[in-house]
Formats: structure tokens, C-alpha cells, sequence
């Protein structure tokens, strides 16, 4: 080769292959002198031979030139082999033979053409085979361009026209549009490689069509994994699924079959476009998702009403927020950690006034727009409403009480969302700690780099971020360390699935002590009842949202809200506040505003299993200083006890007044190896009671201390406390009585 000169590909050298199969040397000889100039010739002499040469070189052949007259094989045989299978049967064949009533069989059996012998002028035949090469070529490059190049199925602009075509042709049959999918078909690929979930593809592909082919049906591969079918109307749809089950090649035994959700549009409306008819068909197939039993979803009058139901609300959509037909209610946020809860913070929640409809759910409206594309605009909405909400509090009420907004994955694809929400900030003269911002945990998971930077630039502009739902996707706990989050909302449904029945909280637990461990406090939305409030306290949950502090409430009900629980606390800083109910102190004492006997209940309940420290106390004397000094006096006092134990315990520990002289405190997360540190914090809070304020008089606390670690848990570990505390005191009264003696 030259320096400089390159190889390269002539295509106009090559030459097509064709095989002569000929038992006669002589034939064969005549053919390549009359062909051989125009393409490569192979040879066979025999069809077992013809049979070898066609399956080894089937890829390279344009062309078989078939003699019928074969010794062993009759050409007839070796047409019918090639034809009956799938890897030969496009290879083009031309019949060769003096025999003219064999034409038509021949034909019949799949041959393209024939070539009579004697044979014909060299241009005749010359004629025949570029032809019939060309119109092969030709259907090879029609098939390529509509089939599915791993199963051979049509892909989906083929099949809708050929499913339009049926239409046309028959018009009155009733049809049904199905769609297949393959259950976590991404697990297949992970765990066996690409290679046996490709044969997974082809296999259920030929289960598919051999099901459908029986009464006319098509198929095609719509997607990766799915596929879509048209067939005339049956009810048999279960047999479509067994046949479609295939096993996992190279799985072995054992759960080794693929498992296929099924969703049938029956009868279709054929006013519908196809692509409509098999969006309900992928519609009924959701709703069987991750079942195992029951996997056909049948699309149903309810379906098609949802679906006459979205479409007019994405109709309307533009006029609802031209209109102001969304309404934002505010649900408060309380910090639980202090013994009287802390108003911190709301949630921006949006409803829709529909003006025809009335009131609708976001539960109905939301999934909708978080599809379509809509939800962003509706974000932003909700945006600047909660804004103007914040400066409106702050001007008329002087109450700054940040917001919670919900941030949506479209908007974190939005490149010009950070200057949004800037611009909205501004707008109404607002910082970026006043406008939270609430992330669902699953859209860290779709471009999870990408949200994360997005987030990352948020944080950078001083924003808050909270992640919502956290726990209902998979990706939580392997994350959470790499976050950029501020906060973790603990999804509703945990809540609901730990205070069950049967209550387990022990992954609510362990969810937020996870959650400690990475110093980021938790948030716990959709509690409802004072047993939840609290035991989520115990386990070290910081800030609570449900209907047992107060339903969502439209601005102006909220407002009323914000006014009742401002008495509590100086104009511009957290709220205290009781409950949004009717006994609103049902679980303080007035007097020190520490837990009362209800709450111990619902502590006693909830303690069991906990890692806990029970201290039991008493004020020594009591008795005698309310008799000698009476009860307002008495009342100070106890009113600088509970002071002096809210000063010295932490926040999350509970502090309760089970009776006028006596106190319980359990310290969370706290057990024997804590004991000399306990002891300390008792004779620190001894020597702040000895130097009373005013004219009070020192007094002193017994206190008695029990360790669930030590082998006692519930209702025990409160009674070693109480037996520690009474022997406390039989000690100090013998101490006393030998000092009196002396």
C-alpha cells in the first residue's frame, strides 16, 4: 500500500451470491457461463447439501436457484423446509424445471418464480433474477422499516396502520384494544444481563402473536417492554396472559417466570383514534400494578368517566388561573419538642372552586397536571398566592410565619426557577427563609444529578428545602447522606400504617432516629389524634401537621387562627398555642403548662420498647407548706419546680405533673450508662431550688430513677421508679430524724 492511501469499499464491485442448486454438472456449468458475470455463484448438487449451504450462508444470499429433480431431496422438500422456517423463509427462490404442472405447487409453496428448461435466452433469465432480487430487496427493506428489529413485530406506526386497515374492512366487527406489560422487566436486565432479557422480548413476542394470530389479531412492541394488541373481540383474556408467562432462559427453577400485567379496552369505540383506544388500554393496566393475583385491568365506565373528567379540567385550566378559581389553604406546622407546642410554620395546600363542578380535590386535579405539564404554572400560582399571604400576615397581623410550597420535578427541570422564585420574593418584599420549599423524595430519584444541583443553587439563595414523602419511594435511606435537604417529612402513609390496629411504629421509630443521626429534623404530617401527637414525640419527631392541631383552612379562616394563638407569645415570633380542638388543654396542666395524667396515659402506652429513663419526683414537704403558707403560695412554688425542670432537661423529653407535688420526667433515648450524668443534673437542680426567687422558701425534690435497659420496659420501669423515689425519701427521713436527734 502507498503512504497516504487508504482501502476503501467499492460497492459497485460487489457482486450478489447465488446458490444453483443442480444435480446435473452440465446445468450447472451452462448457468455459471450464462449468470457468472453478473454475480457469484455457489454450488449444491444435492438438497441435504443445498439445506447446509443455505443455513450457513443464508445472511450472503440473494438468490436460490432450485432444481426440482434433486436425488435425495425433492426440490419440493427443500422448498418447503426453507419456507416452514422463520430464519429462511425470506430468502427469495426461483424454480427451475421442464415440469410445468409442478409451476403452480411450486408457487404455492412460497417459490417467487420459475425457470423452464431447457433454458431460456441468457437475458430472459438474466431478467428473472434481478427482479426477483430487486422486489426482494425491496420487501426486506418495507420489513426493516416497519418491524421491531429484535422480536420481528410490527413497531407501532406499522401496527396503528394495519389496525386502521382492519377498521376499514370491518367495520361492524367489534375489536379490542390490549395492552402487555412486563412486571419490573429493568430487574431482568439487572440480575441475568441485556442478552437474556432481549430473549425474554423475543420469546414473549412469538407467545403473543401465536395467541393472536388464531382469530386475526396483531401485534406490535410499543416500547422497551410493552406491547400493544388489536384483535377482533374474545373473552379469553387469561389465555392470552398464561401464554405470555414465559419462563427467564438460564433461571433454573423455582420464581422463574416473568410476570405480565394486562389492560383490555373491550369493544372499542371506533370514533376513537387508535392511539386514544390504547391509551385506555394502558389506563386499565395501571390499575392492576404490582399485583400479583387479578393482573388484567378491564377499562371501565368509571375509567372513561376519570378520563372525560381530566379532559375537561386541563379545558379549563387556563381560565381557572385567570380567574383565581384555586384557592390556597394554609394546615400549621407546631413544633412539639417544648412541653406547649410551637406554631413555626404552615403548608400552602391548593384547592380548585371549579365554577360547574365545585369544589375538587388536588388528589383529583394534581396527578393530572404533574402528567401534562400544567402543574408548573399551577406552581407558580401557588407561589406568588403564598407570598402575598406571608406579607399580608406581616403587615396586618405583624406575624412573619414562613410557608411551604410545593415544588414539583418539572419545575426542578426549569433553568429559570431560582429566578422565579427570586422575583417573587422581591415582588412582595419577602426573604428566602419565609418561602419553605417542599421537594418530593421521588424526584431525587429521576436525574437525581441534575435535581441535585437545581437543589444545591436553591440552598445557595438562602431557601429552606424540605423533602416531602419521605420513605414512600427506595431510594431514602442509601441518599439521605448526600442530600442538600434542610428538613424530612415523614409521609402520611407510615404514620397511618404504625398507629394501625395492630401498631407497629418500630420503622416510624427507626426512620426518625436516622434521621437525627444525620442532624436533620423531621417532620410528621397527617397525625390526627393525641396518641400520635405524643408518641411521636417520644421518638424524637420535631415538627408535627395534621387535623389534631387543625384542618386546612382558607386564608381568612386561617387568619382567625393566627389571632387566637398570638395572645400566647410576643407579636412576631412562634406561636404557642394548645390544640385547635374542644378541650384545647386536654393534655397540660394550666397551672405549669407541663403534661397532665392524660398524657402520662398515652406515655405509658407508648413507652414500651423505648430506650428510656424514668425519673419519679417530689417536692419534699408539700403538705406542709401549702398548710402553713396556702395554696396561691403553694402554686408558685410548684410553678418554679416545673421552671427550674424545663431549664434542665432537653427539649424532646417529656415533663409531666402527675399530681400537685409529684413529677415524672422521661429522658428519650436515655438508659443506664447515663447514670452519673442523671445524678449530676439531680443535685444541679437541687441547688437551683435551695436559692428560691422572692420570698419563696427553698425546698428540695426526691427524685427516683429506673432504666428500661435493665431488663424492664413499659409499665415496670415507671414502678422501679416510683419503689426508687419512696425508698429516696425513707432515706432522707431517717437522715433527718437522726440530725433532729442530735
Amino acid at each position: 500500500m502507498k503512504s497516504g492511501v487508504h482501502d476503501s469499499f467499492d460497492l459497485s464491485e460487489e457482486k450478489r451470491r447465488i446458490l444453483v442448486v443442480e444435480d446435473e454438472p452440465v446445468n450447472q456449468e451452462i448457468l455459471k457461463m450464462l449468470i457468472g458475470d453478473s454475480y457469484e455463484v455457489l454450488s449444491a448438487y444435492n438438497g441435504q447439501e443445498a439445506m447446509e449451504l443455505i443455513r450457513a450462508r443464508h445472511k450472503t444470499l440473494s438468490l436460490v436457484l432450485l432444481d426440482l429433480n434433486l436425488p435425495d431431496l425433492h426440490g419440493l422438500e427443500v422448498l418447503r423446509r426453507m419456507k416452514g422456517d422463520p430464519v429462511l423463509a425470506g430468502l427469495p427462490v426461483i424454480v427451475m424445471t421442464a415440469d410445468s404442472e409442478a409451476e403452480v405447487e411450486s408457487l404455492t409453496l412460497g417459490a417467487i418464480d420459475f425457470i423452464p428448461k431447457p433454458y431460456p435466452q441468457q437475458k430472459v433469465i438474466l431478467a428473472r433474477i434481478l427482479r426477483t432480487i430487486e422486489l426482494s430487496e425491496n420487501r426486506d427493506i418495507l420489513r426493516w422499516t416497519e418491524r421491531d428489529h429484535l422480536t420481528g413485530l410490527y413497531n407501532k406506526e406499522f401496527f396503528y396502520h394495519h389496525a386502521a386497515q382492519l377498521d376499514l374492512y370491518h367495520k361492524n366487527a367489534s375489536a379490542d384494544a390490549i395492552f402487555l406489560n412486563i412486571n419490573r422487566f429493568h430487574a431482568i436486565n439487572d440480575r441475568y444481563g441485556k442478552s437474556v432479557g432481549d430473549e425474554v422480548l423475543r420469546r414473549l413476542a412469538g407467545s403473543v402473536r401465536e395467541a393472536v394470530r388464531e382469530n386475526g389479531g396483531i401485534v406490535c412492541r410499543s416500547e422497551a417492554d410493552s406491547f400493544l394488541i388489536y384483535c377482533p373481540h374474545r373473552s379469553d383474556y387469561g389465555e392470552i396472559l398464561n401464554r405470555a408467562g414465559i419462563s427467564i432462559p438460564g433461571a433454573g427453577k423455582g420464581e422463574s417466570r416473568i410476570r405480565i400485567r394486562m389492560g383490555v379496552y373491550a369493544d372499542v369505540d371506533k370514533t376513537l383514534d387508535l392511539e386514544r383506544r390504547f391509551d385506555r388500554a394502558k389506563m386499565a393496566a395501571e390499575t392492576v400494578r404490582g399485583k400479583f393475583a387479578g393482573a388484567i385491568g378491564m377499562y371501565s365506565n368509571a375509567m372513561r368517566d376519570a378520563e372525560l373528567l381530566s379532559d375537561q379540567l386541563m379545558e379549563d385550566f387556563s381560565a381557572a388561573i385567570a380567574e383565581k378559581q384555586f384557592r390556597v389553604y394554609y394546615q400549621p406546622k407546631f413544633d412539639v419538642r417544648p412541653n406547649k407546642p410551637v406554631l413555626v410554620s404552615a403548608e400552602a395546600l391548593v384547592r380548585w372552586n371549579h365554577p360547574a363542578l365545585g369544589m375538587i380535590s388536588p388528589c383529583v386535579f394534581v396527578p393530572l397536571f404533574e402528567h401534562n405539564g400544567l402543574i408548573r404554572s399551577l406552581d407558580q400560582y401557588v407561589w406568588a398566592e403564598a407570598a402575598a399571604q406571608i406579607r399580608r400576615w406581616k403587615e396586618q397581623l405583624d406575624i412573619a410565619l414562613p410557608v411551604s410550597v410545593n415544588v414539583s420535578r418539572v419545575d426542578l427541570l426549569d433553568p429559570s426557577l431560582v429566578e422565579n422564585l427570586k422575583s417573587i420574593l422581591a415582588a412582595n418584599d419577602l426573604s428566602s427563609r419565609e418561602l419553605l420549599l417542599e421537594i418530593t423524595e421521588s424526584a431525587y430519584t429521576e436525574d437525581s444529578n441534575q435535581m441535585i444541583e437545581t437543589v444545591c443553587e436553591l440552598r445557595k439563595n438562602g431557601f429552606r428545602i424540605e423533602m416531602d414523602d419521605f420513605g414512600s419511594g427506595y431510594s431514602s435511606l442509601s441518599m439521605l447522606s448526600s442530600l442538600p435537604i434542610d428538613a424530612l417529612k415523614l409521609d402520611m402513609q407510615f404514620i397511618r400504617s404504625a398507629f394501625r390496629e395492630q401498631k407497629d411504629t418500630r420503622l416510624l421509630e427507626a426512620m426518625i432516629q436516622l434521621a437525627d443521626r444525620f442532624d436533620v429534623p423531621t417532620i410528621a404530617e397527617g397525625v390526627e389524634t393525641e396518641e400520635q401527637m405524643i408518641t411521636l414525640k417520644i421518638m424524637g419527631c420535631d415538627i408535627i401537621q395534621g387535623y389534631y392541631f387543625s384542618r386546612p383552612l382558607p386564608s381568612e379562616e386561617f387568619e382567625v387562627f393566627l389571632k387566637e394563638k398570638r395572645n400566647a407569645t410576643r407579636p412576631s415570633g412562634p406561636v404557642e398555642s394548645g390544640t385547635d380542638r374542644d378541650a384545647p388543654d386536654s393534655l397540660h396542666d394550666p397551672l405549669t403548662g407541663l403534661y397532665n395524667k392524660n398524657a402520662f396515659d398515652i406515655l405509658l402506652q407508648g413507652i414500651a420498647h423505648k430506650q428510656v429513663t424514668v425519673l419519679s419526683a417530689e417536692v419534699d414537704h408539700y403538705a406542709e407548706i401549702q398548710r402553713e403558707h396556702g395554696r396561691e403560695y403553694a402554686d408558685r412554688v410548684i410553678s418554679h419546680v416545673a421552671g427550674v425542670l424545663r431549664k434542665n432537661f432537653r427539649r424532646m423529653d417529656c415533663i409531666v405533673r402527675l399530681r400537685e407535688d409529684k413529677f415524672v420526667i422521661l429522658l428519650i433515648h436515655s438508659g443506664s450508662t447515663d447514670r452519673n450524668r442523671i445524678s449530676s443534673k439531680i443535685d444541679r437542680i437541687n441547688e437551683e431550688l435551695r436559692e428560691m426567687p422572692g420570698e419563696l422558701i427553698p425546698v428540695a425534690l426526691s427524685v427516683g430513677v429506673a432504666f428500661s435497659d435493665t431488663d424492664k420496659t413499659g409499665g415496670a420501669v415507671f414502678r422501679d421508679a416510683d419503689v426508687a423515689l419512696e425508698r429516696r425519701k425513707e432515706i432522707r427521713t431517717k437522715v433527718l430524724s437522726r440530725f433532729l436527734q442530735e
